[in-house]
Formats: C-alpha cells, structure tokens, sequence
C-alpha cells in the first residue's frame, strides 16, 4: 500500500472516516445489512466514495486477522501534529504523554479514553512506541480522529519543554501519592507508562509529582502485569478522578 494510504476496518471506524472525508473506496461483505450499513452506505453516496460488494474471503484477504465487521475501507492517514500545532490553539489541558505503550490496542483505547474524557491531545514518541495505524484506529472505536495526536521526537525532552510552557507533571505510578488526595495544577500533563515496566527512569524524575491510583493493592504487587491495570485502564482511571472534581 502506498506510503500515505491505510485500511480503515469495522463499522464504527469506517463510519467515522466517512465523516471525515478520509475514505477512498469501500469493500462491503455480500449480504450485509442492517441500520449500521445503510449508513455507511449513505454517507458513501453523500460522499461520492465508491464501494463493491465483495465475498468474505477478499475481505479477509484485505484485513488479515481481524474483526473486519464486513468492510473495509482505502483510506488516506490519519497525519501527526506538531507541538507548535497543539499550542497555537493555547495550552490546552489535560495533556497524556505515553512513554513506552507498544501495543497498538493499548494506544487505541487511551485515545478513546481521551476523546471520552475531553483530553487536550494524546503525545506519542517516534521510536519504540506504537504510531497509528488500522488496528489504532479500529481499537479507538473510531475516534482518532477526535483527539489531536502529536508525535513527539523524545518524551523525557518533551517533558522539559512542557515544563517551559508552564505545564505541571504527573506520572502515573502504583509508587505515588494517590490521585484521590492531588491537588492538581493546571495546566498540566498526564504521564502514561506501559504495564509492568512503567516510566522510564529519566520520565519519572522530571515529573513534578507522582500520583497512584486508588485500590486494594500497593506495591509491590500494584506495580506486577498480574495484579496491575494495562496502561489503557490506568488511564481511564485517572481520568476519570479528575473529570470528577472537575479539573481543567
């Protein structure tokens, strides 16, 4: 597939890109029917995005291992923002910077729970982190395109120029104060690290504070894959303390 080009499956993420004006051409499964396919249907006429009816076996050939749903789309990539984009809208908050999530499907599920909880944008790092891509995009339920993404060089650089613009620091860590008992600062960015490893050592020293999630379990065993929340979970959580006392 050509460089600026993807897949885009399921109903829900297909939809979506059809909202967005990003679909090229559409598979659909022989068959298919429902209020989901006529929709994806209409917005295609309104769209003037051609589509075919295909058996299923194109379609699995075309997204290979996947809930493909019975469609999918060409459609063209979701593009990274700058951080020079993101601040020309001011200094939005709450920022969630990643450091270290490799699963795409982690990555999914935290730009969903961005976009559910009104997060300022998501920041990814370039190297050994997942970017977007088609299974983001299907694990988000459509909403990448809700949230600005900004690819970032570095996190722990990232970290320091944040700081400059006046942003304070947390990270998630099972080690930290709890997020019940956090004043939080604004604006201020949310720290991410993946499951097991948590932040890296350089993240976690220049984050301003370190805030825990509540629960039964402290460490070491909140801190183990075994007992801990996935990334995506921990994320949610977090977000969701401080929707609830209404920090901005």
């Amino acid at each position: 597939m050509e460089e600026n080009l993807d897949i885009v499956f399921g109903r829900h993420p297909v939809v979506s890109a059809l909202e967005e004006g990003r679909v090229l051409k559409l598979w659909l499964l022989q068959g298919a029917g429902g209020t989901a396919v006529a929709e994806i249907i209409r917005l295609s006429k309104e769209k003037r995005v051609v589509f075919q009816w295909v058996d299923r076996r194109r379609l699995d050939q075309m997204a290979p291992g996947v809930v493909h749903q019975g469609v999918v789309g060409r459609v063209s990539v979701h593009r990274y923002q700058t951080l020079d984009d993101l601040f020309d809208r001011g200094d939005p908050s709450p920022l969630l910077v990643l450091d270290g999530i490799t699963d795409p499907h982690n990555l999914g599920a935290i730009i969903r729970n961005a976009a559910f909880f009104g997060a300022g944008a998501v920041l990814i790092p370039r190297w050994r982190a997942a970017g977007l891509s088609s299974v983001v995009d299907k694990a988000s339920a459509g909403t990448v395109g809700l949230v600005p993404v900004v690819q970032v060089s570095n996190t722990a650089n990232t970290l320091l120029e944040l700081k400059e613009r006046g942003y304070w620091i947390y990270g998630a860590d099972a080690g930290g104060g709890l997020a019940s008992r956090c004043s939080f600062s604004t604006p201020f960015a949310l720290v991410i690290g993946a499951e097991g490893a948590g932040l890296h050592r350089l993240v976690r020293e220049r984050c301003h504070d370190l805030v825990a999630i509540p629960g039964l379990l402290r460490p070491p065993l909140a801190t183990t894959e075994k007992f801990g929340l996935n990334a995506s979970c921990a994320c949610a959580a977090l977000l969701y303390e401080i929707v609830r006392r209404g920090v901005s």
